[in-house]
């Protein structure tokens, strides 16, 4: 039998073995987000891509879209013989031709390690304004070896925004056929407790504000709660779940926490902080268990709906249960 940590398995390599990456010529590089997470676009632009769309298809970027955009751009800048041809960036990863000349008479560092080291600073300059590890590790390149292959690859970047639901990295098949039987970490703490629950799967591309959530339930509003993270004047973290429809009074939520004041948490913040990606926050499995409060109507139901830790998930379950497992209370929350 392998002893995994004397032997651990070794991570495939994507470079070419003894292959000069410093050398002149042209870089086929994809960059893939971490776990495949759909980061860079607004979801009103994943909703817009489909058969009858008039291409070429321009995305609204997110936040963390723009941060990699501005990253990309920023390359010939800060490398004089590196010069960005052609690029895109996905839902999921980017796309970019990176052409390599002498313009300067030198290149980056040693020979070897030019692309390494314009594709890992890009990643690190995103990472750090995201506020946490929103690259996968490594990266995939491809050395174009001729014209024909140049065009084919540009033209492949130039309308992959338009073809997104046919792209390899589009993932919905994988995703609609496992929903059914798909387990989230919310949902085998909750099996440990035996804490019963109903697993409920909505389409994320419906919209992911939480009326849109519940409305892709055929669920009340009402019973639909979404989980915010603030941070208190004295620096501790609370978490506050609240109908989906409701919004959170800042004064009371202080109130309910012997806070003079509270603020919620940047979004940059949520996942180092928390384990979890907005859209996809619960109160059940956090990092660490921070002092939750329930809006008071919670206790009036005899079922509520709250995030399975991840987007397109929900779990239904008995209020009083999950008080008790997350050591929660009740109080008025909402404005």
């Amino acid at each position: 039998m392998r002893d995994w940590f004397l032997d651990p398995p070794k991570r495939k390599q994507n470079r070419l073995r003894g292959y000069n990456y410093g050398r002149p010529g042209y870089y086929f590089i994809t960059v893939c987000a971490n776990a495949r997470v759909e980061f860079f676009w607004e979801v009103s632009s994943m909703r817009s891509v489909g058969a009858d769309i008039i291409r070429p298809f321009s995305p609204n970027l997110s936040q963390y879209g723009c941060f990699v955009e501005e990253a990309i751009q920023n390359i010939p800048r800060c490398y004089a013989d590196a010069v960005v041809d052609k690029y895109v960036v996905m839902p999921n990863h980017v796309h970019m031709i990176l052409s390599l000349t002498c313009r300067s008479g030198r290149m980056i560092s040693a020979p070897t390690k030019a692309i390494p080291t314009i594709v890992g600073q890009m990643k690190r300059i995103v990472s750090k304004k995201a506020g946490f590890p929103i690259w996968q590790k490594g990266y995939h390149d491809h050395i174009i070896r001729d014209e024909m292959d140049y065009r084919r690859i540009w033209e492949y970047i130039d309308t992959n925004p338009a073809k997104w639901r046919e792209d390899c990295y589009y993932e919905e098949g994988k995703r609609s056929m496992a929903k059914k039987e798909e387990k989230t970490n919310v949902m085998r703490i909750l099996e440990q407790k035996n804490i019963p629950y109903t697993p409920h799967a909505y389409d994320p591309e419906a919209g992911l504000d939480g009326v849109s959530v519940a409305e892709s339930l055929g669920q009340d509003p009402e019973m639909v709660f979404k989980t915010l993270v603030a941070r208190g004047a004295s620096g501790g973290l609370y978490v506050f779940d609240i109908p989906v429809g409701d919004s959170l009074d800042l004064k009371k939520a202080a109130k309910a926490v012997g806070e003079k004041s509270i603020a919620m948490l940047p979004q940059k913040e949520l996942l180092p902080l928390t384990g979890y990606v907005h859209g996809g926050c619960s109160p059940v499995g956090m990092k660490k268990q921070y002092p939750t409060v329930f809006h008071e109507t919670a206790e009036i139901m005899d079922t509520i709906l709250v995030s399975a830790g991840k987007i397109g998930f929900q779990v239904e379950l008995s209020p009083a249960a999950l008080m008790e497992l997350v050591g929660g209370a009740a109080a008025d929350l909402t404005v």
